[in-house]
Formats: C-alpha cells, sequence, structure tokens
C-alpha cells in the first residue's frame, strides 16, 4: 500500500469552510481506480489541515498525482489558504492490521 499526505495552512476562522472544499474535492477523487480510501485531519485552532490517501499500488497514486494535486490547489485556494507540502510514501505498517510475531 501506499499513501500520499499533504499539508495545508488556512486562516483559523475559515477552518470549517475549508473541510467544506475538501469535502467537494474528496467527492471527485473518490472512484478513482486503486484508491483504497483516506482521511482529512483539522486543527481547529491553528488552521493545520493534513489530507492522506491510500493506494494499492504506486501506479495508482502516481497516475491520480494530476488530477489530485488540481483538486488539493483548488481546495486551498477556495478558503485563501496554501499547500504547505505534499510526500508519497511507501506504507510500512498498517496499524491495526499489523502481524504479532
Amino acid at each position: 500500500m501506499f499513501a500520499r499526505v499533504a499539508r495545508y495552512e488556512v486562516d483559523p476562522g475559515r477552518t470549517q469552510e475549508a473541510i467544506e472544499a475538501f469535502h467537494d474535492a474528496v467527492t471527485q477523487l473518490e472512484g478513482t481506480e486503486g484508491l483504497e480510501g483516506g482521511y482529512v485531519c483539522v486543527d481547529y485552532e491553528d488552521g493545520s489541515i493534513m489530507s492522506m490517501t491510500l493506494w494499492q499500488n504506486r501506479t495508482a497514486m502516481d497516475e491520480s498525482e494530476r488530477k489530485a494535486a488540481g483538486l488539493r490547489q483548488d481546495a486551498a485556494k477556495r478558503v485563501e489558504g496554501r499547500v504547505v507540502s505534499v510526500q508519497s510514501l511507501d506504507v510500512a505498517i498498517e496499524i491495526g492490521a499489523a502481524v504479532r510475531s
């Protein structure tokens, strides 16, 4: 499994509006080939937002990047926020599914 993690900054007073913008982005991303799921996490106090999407394989994640990049930028711009960083990572351990030895 692979993950793409993006970090955003928005004005704390616009956090709820940002969540709505990200909800719209998520709706457009759903159904993308290889998407396993994901999360959007929010710190209401400082306006930090983090999204993490999980992918079946690197090919699916890489092929979705153009669409995902546009959705990220659009959601951030709707609330005058900014994309701080984006990373593509291998998932080394899945918590809750780890095999115990």
